[in-house]
């Protein structure tokens, strides 16, 4: 999964589910996919990308990811 699939498969997330508990769940597993294949030096920058995605939605990442 990289991260501009992600990015596409988001706003068909958000358009379908009818509550958040539905959405995390799915989007956590796939960003952990996309963070374990970082470096150490990249995660920050792929954790950012992600936040500007979610932002574009009104979403926010959740705290385990902001570490």
């Amino acid at each position: 999964m990289q991260l501009d699939a992600l990015a596409e498969m988001l706003h068909h997330w958000v358009a379908r589910v009818r509550h958040p508990a539905q959405f995390w769940p799915q989007f956590e597993v796939l960003a952990e996919e996309i963070l374990d294949q970082c470096g150490h030096t990249e995660k920050e920058q792929v954790r950012v990308l992600m936040q500007t995605m979610l932002s574009g939605h009104g979403l926010e990442l959740p705290p385990g990811f902001k570490e």
